[in-house]
């Protein structure tokens, strides 16, 4: 008996352990997020709708995109394209845009807010830059609330924190489905709303 429970004990040791693996999520991550840019900076964002609306004229499409409240600004465009804001919630630090058809899938919304210890990952246009930044993490709190006047919450919380320029991007399951927006980030931490408060405010922007 103790030979069996022996043998089962080193197949399980020396069984190679594998993470979680991101590849499909970054794929979709790579081809759906966008590159911000105003006269006052630059942000990421996302299209959730690649037929936001009925072509004006044969062959011309729109996209709605989802961004950070915050990264509005004058002279809105979109991967070099310009954008029309079509809602704005500064309270839920929400934005939607309008742009030309951009070839770009639409992510999908997550049904349900991630929870404590669920992996995630972020991607976005980190510091300015060309390439978009991919990084993994994990939810820390999934229901933080800030004592400060007008922020308040409930906010999901990574513990990988978010870099200037990736505002408005996306943070995503395994499957590549959106459970919270990037909007805040410091001291080790990202901070965002969850699916189920995008859902309440701009599901409606979302392709079916």
């Amino acid at each position: 008996m103790k030979r069996v429970v022996f043998a089962i004990l080193a197949l399980a040791l020396s069984a190679p352990v594998y993470a979680n693996d991101w590849s499909k999520a970054a794929d979709i991550l790579s081809k759906a997020s966008v590159y911000l840019e105003t006269a006052e900076g630059s942000c990421t964002g996302f299209v959730i709708n690649v037929n936001a609306r009925p072509a004006v004229k044969e062959g011309v499409k729109k996209n709605f995109v989802l961004t950070a409240a915050h990264c509005d600004g004058e002279k809105l465009f979109v991967d070099h394209v310009p954008a029309t804001v079509v809602y704005k919630d500064s309270k839920k630090d929400l934005l939607v845009v309008e742009v030309e058809d951009l070839g770009r899938p639409a992510l999908k919304l997550a049904a349900k807010n991630p929870k404590i210890g669920d992996p995630v990952a972020s991607y976005g246009y980190g510091l300015g830059l060309e390439r978009a930044i991919f990084r993994t993490a994990t939810i820390s709190d999934d229901a933080l609330y800030i004592p400060e006047a007008g922020i308040g919450g409930p906010f999901i919380v990574t513990d990988a924190q978010f870099v200037g320029g990736q505002s408005g991007g996306p943070v995503v399951n395994l499957s590549g489905e959106v459970l919270l927006i990037v909007q805040r980030g410091g001291s080790g931490v990202g901070i965002g709303v969850g699916a189920e408060i995008i859902q309440a405010a701009v599901g409606r922007f979302f392709g079916k």
